[in-house]
């Protein structure tokens, strides 16, 4: 079978196929291995990525063949594309942070004296608006969670459910934000505008979202403690700050009027820096020092990117190996139809979202698989996009092991809710909108609600050819 492969232009490998296989077998059992280590950082993933390229060194006969291999993967057109959405997604989220719009926002909530009962579904509207604003679930967790929870836990709310609605909110933006990473990556692995998907994406997260505003509402009253919010708890310093929600505002205007993510981004990121200097958050030396915002953002999305290089290199191996092409040939043989297609590259998004603890890089990995699966049945591009992010995030959020579900359970612990040795388990039975996208999704791929077969115009007009 490898002699045949071989002919048809794919590298030879020491053991065949199997010799093929090994770096992702590699990178992937280094990722299962750490995760159960404790080592479940983007950062840690890393050497994943450099023991699979070491693998793949030691399998391909002919080195040359190797390194175009490599050089393939580094220089694609998609990953080009992301790093610059990533950096510049990046700054906005930090304009964002360093305005200080939580504060300004929790002053409000606390003027209003909500009552206990309110707070989980208040916590989840929160980081709904932080998440989609940010496109960052980790930076909406990080700036609502040090808030919220101790204010949770004076007021006497049930904090395993304050924590599920926070993990939940961010969970909604991290799924529909066209600034978010897991949106651009599963939309440029299905070669599909930003724009596009997160109109398609829309009718599916705020059905999952109503969902979780219901549970939220008719558990939290059922738990409720008798306390209500104190406005001294936050101080009124920052109300001014709600003025920056223009920022994420400008940018779906922009996009909607078909701008294109990266110029929206960055036309409102230069009005974001301009009000970050009038209102005296920034000068002109915090932005552009060492340990600035610039800095900060940037280096803050370089743990993703870097993963998501190794990704696209270990993807060019293998594919260049003839593993790529061998393995879409056995799953083509359960997807002979749009339908089956989608069973089968849904069940293989959810899979590895709960082996790799993460569904940014489970999107990452299956995105250009599920794109070769779906190519022949000219599934809607967008769709394909929805559901690789839709089941990503809905399970990757599930997993007690998940890089956010932990950060949240240490906040928890900082803020002296709970004691010491407190576990994502508790609470992410309570993260509703994850299991709602889960159930939505899989309920879309087995009835066929909202599928769409692209004409052959759609996908010449934007430049692809299927055979």
């Amino acid at each position: 079978m490898q002699k045949e492969k071989t002919q048809q232009g794919f590298a030879e490998t020491y053991g065949g196929i199997f010799g093929a296989c090994l770096p992702l077998i590699v990178m992937l059992g280094s990722i299962l291995v750490m995760a159960a280590l404790g080592m479940r950082s983007t950062k840690n993933f890393w050497s994943a990525g450099f023991f699979a390229v070491v693998t793949g060194f030691l399998v391909y006969k002919d080195k040359k063949r190797f390194q175009d291999a490599i050089i393939e993967g580094a220089t694609d057109k998609t990953f080009g594309f992301m790093i610059c959405c990533f950096l510049m997604a990046g700054i906005m989220s930090k304009i964002l942070t360093s305005s200080h719009l939580v504060s300004g926002l929790l002053y409000v909530l606390a003027k209003l004296h909500v009552s206990a009962a309110l707070i989980p579904i208040l916590c989840f509207i929160i980081c709904t608006i932080l998440s989609t604003a940010t496109g960052s679930a980790a930076g909406a967790m990080t700036t609502t969670a040090p808030v919220m929870l101790p204010l949770a836990f004076e007021m006497g709310c049930n904090i395993n459910l304050v924590c599920g609605a926070i993990i939940a909110g961010s969970c909604f933006g991290d799924n529909l934000a066209p600034i978010s990473d897991t949106t651009i990556a599963s939309s440029l692995s299905q070669e599909v505008d930003v724009t596009r998907v997160v109109r398609s994406r829309l009718k599916y997260a705020l059905i999952a979202g109503a969902i979780s505003m219901v549970l939220y509402v008719v558990l939290g009253f059922a738990m409720a403690g008798e306390g209500v919010a104190n406005e001294l708890v936050v101080d009124g310093t920052y109300v001014s700050s709600l003025v920056f929600l223009i920022l994420p505002v400008l940018i779906v205007i922009i996009m909607l009027r078909g701008g294109g993510l990266f110029t929206a981004l960055l036309i409102s990121e230069i009005l974001g820096i301009l009000m970050l200097f009038v209102f005296g958050f920034e000068t002109p030396t915090t932005l552009v020092a060492s340990d600035g915002l610039i800095y900060n953002a940037f280096s803050g999305m370089l743990n993703s990117i870097i993963f998501i290089l190794f990704i696209f290199i270990m993807v060019s191996i293998v594919k260049n190996a003839g593993l790529l092409e061998a393995l879409l040939n056995r799953m083509r043989k359960y997807a002979n139809s749009a339908r089956s297609a989608e069973i089968v590259g849904g069940a293989m998004v959810s899979v590895m979202s709960v082996a790799i603890s993460s569904g940014t890089s489970a999107i990452a990995f299956c995105g250009p698989i599920i794109r070769q699966l779906m190519r022949p049945f000219k599934v809607d591009r967008a769709r394909s996009a929805n559901i690789l992010d839709g089941l990503g995030c809905g399970m990757g959020y599930l997993v007690p092991t998940n890089p956010g579900c932990l950060q949240l359970a240490g906040f928890a612990v900082a803020a002296g809710a709970v004691a010491e040795g407190y576990s994502a388990i508790s609470f992410v039975g309570y993260n509703f909108h994850s299991m709602a996208l889960f159930l939505v999704f899989w309920f879309a791929i087995l009835t066929g609600w909202g599928r769409r077969i692209e004409t052959d115009e759609e996908l010449t007009r934007d430049g692809i050819t299927v055979e």
